[in-house]
């Protein structure tokens, strides 16, 4: 029974990772001509981010700071249950919010405002939503790329301790959504 137990976990841990990784797939790449640009998404709601508002508010090479607008926007239910994606979907803006991102090129940290804090997001865990959300590195890449034309991450790897293996921080989608 306790084998049993470990597998089916397993199983649904796994299945969690491939829904997470393909569910950007159910959600346009970008909107507004490239405006907007898709860092996560799950229950309908689009988490982009808004690359016109990238304000750089730290630039000391090798230390950057960055702040850019995040948007969630809400699709439609009706357009889903007859498509069963939101590709296509009409849209309204929903929440808005200022994210910050603090970055050391030489050591490829990125750090994120949480409150009145900065937190160092760690590199070697799982990019999934059962460890902790895409949002953090492809928002933080977003906003670098938005403001020098340039990827932080480009081949960076993460350890997936789910994987048990290196894994690209960044997807290439996201660069190709990018044009970079």
């Amino acid at each position: 029974m306790r084998m049993v137990t470990k597998i089916v976990s397993m199983l649904f841990l796994m299945l969690v990772i491939v829904a997470s990784a393909n569910g950007a797939g159910m959600y346009p790449e970008t909107l507004e001509n490239g405006k907007y640009v898709l860092v996560d998404g799950g229950m309908g709601v689009g988490k982009y981010i808004d690359r016109t508002t990238v304000m750089v508010e730290n630039y000391n090479p090798p230390y950057y700071q960055i702040a850019i607008k995040m948007v969630g926007l809400e699709f439609s239910d009706s357009y889903w249950r007859e498509h069963e994606t939101y590709i296509g979907s009409p849209y309204k803006e929903g929440y808005s919010d200022t994210v910050r991102f603090r970055y050391d090129w030489d050591k490829k940290i990125v750090s994120y405002e949480r409150g009145n804090k900065w937190l160092d997001w760690d590199i070697n865990h799982d990019y999934s939503h059962a460890e902790g959300a895409p949002f953090i590195p492809n928002a933080a890449e977003v906003a670098f790329v938005a403001a020098y034309n340039m990827r932080f991450f480009d081949q960076t790897m993460g350890y997936s301790p789910v994987l048990k293996r290196k894994v690209r921080v960044i997807d290439e989608e996201l660069y190709r959504a990018l044009g970079i």
